[in-house]
């Protein structure tokens, strides 16, 4: 076998394997490193011609960003490997040596399609076309390490303190949350609706999770305003579901038909107006990066992401799906960042239903500072900046305030109605002038009407 190098250094790991992925053909596989991949040298796996490099669909632009793509002749190898997602460090014609330094992972989500960063490795065994790559990790078995070394058997496991929850909705009408947290649950995430559609069971599972102690937040299904239902309606129907029995929302992307990200903000902004706190997105990978109008955007300014990703779609006890799960899911970014809570099965056992499970990774103290505070727990040391009692208080305050605010300008409106009845008013008549008269000229001319009326009928009477 001809000579092969892995294209990062003994430190990466795999974020996402080559294969189906949610549906879709996930062509390469994806590497980086915990804890971020920016800037990571990028190494030529064989020896080879570069036949193409910069601006490339889907991994960024313009040049030197993108992409590297290398042919290789039958002596060293076959085929192509591509590099994606990278600042190219050689040109189109260079001859380049396996394990030479090629490229580096490009850190500016700007110019590298919209990524957090990573590299995406192709490899075309025969002819560079769509439908012929192969898995990377098999054809790399053996392969050297970039500067001598062996290479690491399989990457650490994720670190930390792991929690379980659900997700609920109408179709879980009657699951006892008090029952789920018996069973190891932590806390709960409960739909609001779907659409313009209110979710009619929202309040009974916050009481229910209420009553438990359980962290609680919600989620409402968005679909495009082209469907039947305005923006401002979906928001609405979320609002009229949780009625006084609110929770920070998740904004849950993953209608078949896409959405835009003006969309999306326009939920977070209605929302956020209404006093209710976007905790963030609800997404599969592919989607986010497919389905979303204009590419992969980035996800910080919507908030946190909360990732769907079940591999194969397994049936039992949450602990046992979860064991069996490819745990690099959680270093796999959603536009620029990665994932705080990973729903990792929709067929998780618990209370005798089926329902979706989710994992976060850390203390129930920081999921609470995550629902609550709007904290996203970073390396195990974030605390509750409020807690729950103190942020309600607030939420309710401000309500209040909206509310007064509200009521005032009703008042305003009705007295400037008023005010303006008060002049002149065509309705009336006019004077001798042709000016309108006002309301008190009414009155006065009514006045002297009766008063005329009245000395009339005092001559008739007398006259008879």
């Amino acid at each position: 076998m001809a000579e092969r190098y892995y294209p990062l250094d003994s430190s990466r790991m795999v974020t996402s394997p080559y294969g189906m992925r949610d549906g879709w053909m996930h062509w390469g596989t994806d590497f980086g490193r915990e804890g971020g991949s920016a800037g990571m040298p990028v190494y030529a796996a064989q020896a080879g011609t570069v036949v193409q490099t910069g601006a490339a669909s889907g991994y960024g632009g313009p040049s030197p960003a993108g992409w590297v793509r290398i042919d290789h002749s039958d002596e060293q190898g076959g085929g192509q490997t591509v590099y994606g997602h990278v600042v190219a460090e050689v040109s189109p014609g260079d001859v380049v040596q396996a394990g030479q330094r090629i490229a580096h992972i490009n850190p500016n989500s700007a110019t590298n399609g919209g990524v957090a960063p990573h590299l995406h490795f192709e490899v075309y065994p025969w002819v560079f076309s769509r439908g012929a790559a192969i898995d990377a990790e098999p054809w790399l078995a053996g392969a050297l390490e970039p500067g001598g070394g062996s290479a690491p058997i399989a990457p650490p496991p994720p670190s930390g303190e792991v929690i379980f929850g659900v997700d609920v909705s109408r179709y879980q009408n009657g699951f006892s949350l008090a029952a789920a947290k018996n069973e190891g649950m932590q806390f709960v995430i409960i739909s609001t609706g779907d659409g313009d559609i209110s979710d009619p069971v929202y309040q009974s599972h916050f009481e229910d999770a209420q009553a438990a102690g359980m962290p609680i937040s919600a989620y409402h299904f968005l679909r495009r305003e082209n469907m039947g239902s305005t923006i401002a309606q979906q928001v609405s129907a979320s609002l009229r579901a949780m009625g006084d029995k609110r929770a920070p929302v998740w904004l849950d992307c993953e209608n078949e038909s896409g959405l835009s990200l003006w969309e999306i903000q326009e939920a977070k902004r209605l929302f956020e107006e209404a006093g209710v706190r976007v905790l963030g997105i609800y997404a599969t990978a592919s989607w986010w990066e497919s389905k979303v109008d204009g590419g992969e955007p980035p996800t910080q300014p919507l908030g946190a992401v909360w990732v769907a990703h079940y591999g194969q779609d397994l049936k039992g006890p949450p602990g046992a799906l979860y064991d069996q799960r490819d745990k690099s899911v959680w270093g796999y970014p959603l536009g620029d960042q990665t994932p705080v809570i990973w729903q990792f099965g929709q067929r998780g056992v618990v209370n005798g239903y089926e329902v979706d499970v989710n994992a976060f990774r850390g203390s129930v103290e920081q999921l609470q500072a995550l629902f609550y505070s709007g904290t996203v727990p970073q390396g195990g040391n974030t605390m509750s900046l409020f807690g729950h009692e103190q942020v309600a208080a607030l939420n309710d305050a401000k309500i209040a305030a909206q509310e007064a605010n509200r009521k005032l300008d009703r008042l305003i409106s009705l007295m400037e109605y008023v005010a303006g009845q008060l002049g002149p008013w065509p309705q009336l008549g006019q004077n001798s002038k042709g000016e309108n008269l006002t309301l008190v000229d009414g009155v006065a001319a009514a006045r002297r009407d009766i008063a005329n009326i009245q000395q009339q009928i005092q001559i008739i009477l007398k006259g008879k």
